[in-house]
Formats: C-alpha cells, sequence, structure tokens
C-alpha cells in the first residue's frame, strides 16, 4: 500500500498538477483564461456579482446585461458562440460581489484557493468520521479525488461552485453521525444555491424519519430566503422564478436543448442523440428507468434501520448517487460529490465485513476517475456519455449493498434466537 501511494501521488503531482499550473499560470499573464472550447465558467459568477456591485438585484437576471458584462470580461467571438445565462438564486451573486471587487484573474485565483480548501476540507471531515482503517487507503482516497478530471478541470479550473455542494454535504453528514440532526440540517440547507442537488435528498430524509434534520433544513431555507427578501424585495422571487422557467428550456428540461451534452452525465442528457432532440422510445426507456429506480431507492429508504450505521451511510451513499443520475441537469463539475458516496460505502463495507463488497467499490471508484478524463472524447467520437454508464454501476453497486444491510439486518434477532 506504501508503494502504491507513493506511485499514485507521484502521477498526481508530476504527471497532472504541475503541467496543469504552469499551463494555467501562462494562460493567465496572457490575460485568456479558456477552458474547454470557450473561457472558464467563473465569468458568470464573477459578472453576476459585478452586476450586483452596479446594479439591483433583481437587474442580475436580466439576460441582456449579463451577456453585455460576461462579453466585457472575457470576450467570445459571435461564430465561436455566446455565453449562456446564469441561473444561480439571488444570495449567489451577493456573495460573489466581494470576489468582483477584484480584477478577474485575482478574483478566479482567489476562487480557485476557496474551492481548493473547501474540497480538502470536506474530504478531510469525511475521512476522520468515516475512517477506512487505513492511512495509506484514506490517503488513495484523497489522491483519486484531487486527480479526478472533474475536480481538477471541471470544478477548479472552471472556477465552479461544486466545491461548495461537497463541503457543506459532507458536513451534514458528519454533523448526522455525530448526533447533532438540526446543525445537519442547517448545513444542507446551503446547497439549495443549487436545488437539482437536493430533490431525493430531501425524499431520503422524509423516507428515512430524519425529522429533527428536515427542520434544521428548513430553518436554514427560510433563513436564506427571508435573507434574500430583506436585501432585494419580494420582487426578486417572481423574476428570479421566471428567469429559471426560461432558463429550463435551454438546459433541456422542455425536451430540446442547445447545451453541448458530452458537459452532462444524467439520464435525461444521456437520452439525447444529439442537438434538437431524441427519439421517441429514449422518452419511454427514461421515464421507466427513473419510475423504477425512485421506487426501488424510497422503498429501500423506508425500510432502512435509523439504529444501524452501516444502513444510514449506504442510504446517503445511493441517493446522492442516484441524484447525479435522476436529474434534468446534472453537468460533470458537479460529479465531484461522488467522493461522499464512495467514501460511505467504503466505510460501511470495512464496517460489516464485506470484503468483496469493498473491492467492488474500489474497483468503480478507480475507474470513474479514469473515465471521468475520456468522457469528453468519447463521447465526440461515439456519442455516447460514458461517465453516466460508469454512475450507473455504482448506484447499482450502493442500492445492492443497501438492501442486503437491511435483510441483513432484519434477519439477526431471529439468527440470534437460534443460536442461544
Amino acid at each position: 500500500m506504501k508503494e502504491i501511494c507513493v506511485i499514485c501521488w507521484s502521477i498526481l503531482i508530476f504527471g497532472i498538477l504541475m503541467p496543469g499550473i504552469v499551463a494555467l499560470v501562462v494562460q493567465a499573464r496572457n490575460g485568456n483564461l479558456f477552458f474547454e472550447k470557450g473561457p472558464v465558467d467563473f465569468v458568470y459568477l464573477y459578472g453576476v456579482g459585478k452586476i450586483a456591485n452596479t446594479h439591483s438585484a433583481i437587474d442580475v437576471y436580466d439576460y441582456g446585461l449579463q451577456l453585455k458584462t460576461f462579453q466585457s470580461i472575457i470576450s467570445i467571438r459571435p461564430e465561436d458562440g455566446t455565453y449562456g445565462p446564469s441561473p444561480y438564486p439571488p444570495f449567489v451573486s451577493q456573495f460573489f460581489r466581494i470576489f468582483a471587487h477584484l480584477d478577474f484573474v485575482h478574483a478566479y485565483f482567489a476562487w480557485a484557493g476557496v474551492s481548493l480548501l473547501l474540497y480538502l476540507s470536506g474530504i478531510r471531515l469525511l475521512l476522520k468520521e468515516f475512517s477506512l482503517g487505513d492511512r495509506f487507503r484514506d490517503s488513495l482516497v484523497l489522491c483519486f479525488a484531487l486527480g479526478s478530471h472533474a475536480f481538477l478541470m471541471n470544478t477548479l479550473g472552471n472556477g465552479q461552485l461544486s466545491a461548495v455542494a461537497l463541503f457543506f454535504e459532507a458536513l451534514a453528514i458528519t454533523l448526522e453521525r455525530r448526533s447533532k440532526p438540526f446543525l445537519s440540517g442547517l448545513a444542507l440547507s446551503v446547497v439549495l444555491y443549487k436545488f437539482t442537488l437536493l430533490p431525493l435528498i430531501v425524499m431520503m430524509l422524509v423516507l428515512t424519519r430524519r425529522f429533527k434534520t428536515l427542520a434544521g433544513f428548513t430553518s436554514g431555507v427560510s433563513f436564506l430566503a427571508l435573507l434574500t427578501t430583506l436585501f432585494a424585495g419580494l420582487r426578486i422571487w417572481p423574476v428570479y422564478l421566471h428567469f429559471i422557467l426560461d432558463f429550463g428550456k435551454v438546459a433541456g428540461t422542455y425536451g430540446k436543448t442547445s447545451e453541448r451534452l458530452w458537459k452532462f452525465v444524467d439520464l435525461n442528457s444521456f437520452s439525447y442523440r444529439g442537438v434538437g432532440g431524441r427519439p421517441f422510445y429514449a422518452v419511454v426507456l427514461l421515464a421507466a428507468a427513473i419510475i423504477i429506480a425512485v421506487a426501488t431507492l424510497a422503498i429501500l429508504l423506508w425500510r432502512t434501520d435509523r439504529s444501524s450505521r452501516p444502513q444510514q451511510s449506504l442510504a446517503w451513499a445511493a441517493t446522492i448517487t442516484w441524484t447525479m443520475l435522476v436529474n434534468v441537469y446534472y453537468p460533470s463539475y458537479d460529479m465531484i460529490l461522488l467522493v461522499i458516496p464512495t467514501v460511505l460505502t467504503l466505510s460501511a463495507a470495512t464496517e460489516l465485513g464485506w470484503g468483496r463488497a469493498f473491492r467492488w467499490m474500489v474497483a468503480l471508484g478507480v475507474s470513474v476517475v479514469i473515465l471521468s478524463w475520456i468522457h469528453e472524447p468519447f463521447y465526440l467520437r461515439y456519442g455516447v456519455q460514458v461517465m453516466t454508464l460508469g454512475l450507473i454501476a455504482v448506484a447499482v453497486l450502493q442500492t445492492n449493498l443497501l438492501r442486503r444491510a437491511i435483510k441483513e439486518r432484519a434477519l439477526q434477532p431471529e439468527t440470534t434466537a437460534v443460536s442461544i
């Protein structure tokens, strides 16, 4: 294990990190922060913060103003495309007002530092609370988490927000493990900045009777809503709702999409066969897959024993992974959240003594990291989102492990009685 750690960290540091940092610094000095056929996504966050500094909160959702502001930061030629809308809730633009006081390059690197800190802190929280029983195993989890394309390129290099979700979901799970459910719910409410990450998690909280956690979550959401209303007024909500509905048409919610499909890993995007639509049979299969997956997960969550720590870990793991798939809009950068269910599954398998399940999860986890690097070129050549297939394998494994844990727990009293 020690030798494997040395090899993996050496590849990460000297083969990926150092060349990437050098290339990024050179780009920044030239004033061209471009990433994967377009400007870094941090333009959107910096741009809405800039608008919030100079206009009213409602003006943040004026797409014409957004487009003008984004173009002033990094210009895109018409033949290369255009900027899409920035759909984040009002409190996000208020937060990025701080960064918008800096020039763009310094703000970009400042946010990259914050993202890295949040990412490392979230993983550290998980590994401390859900230790895999070996410091070399913990080290390898961290190494592969840092080496994922989803983190290095799509989140850190691209200036995205995903590390925020990872940290606060990890904090929520850790607080729950420490018997602080209300604080757990409060931490989880921060993830509201992207509500597509939450529906299945809220369903899990209800079905597993985590009512104190739900109370904390509701309190946190109410506080964010109240704070936003105080800053922006009641008019902000209908304006924001209208903006979100328009964004749904761009993101593919209503059957057509103008987005690049290789950027997404959800089943909805997987069902498309290119820009402009999808065959009817794909819609039928998609609906059937979602119904079966959600129904199966819901039944297992309802049967989950709240006193069983491995079952609780597997419930979180399966729910977070299925959230990536059962979604209308799940970009590849949010896939860094897979670190959480991976650690929880490995921890549960260790606690239950399931060596084979542990090895399967390790194999799938490593495979997903590798797939993250070939996901885009594979799609561009063959038209298939291979990362989605990898996530399906992980989700099915975690669902089966949760079912097995529930079944074995249910048989324990009967087995004990016979042995006596």
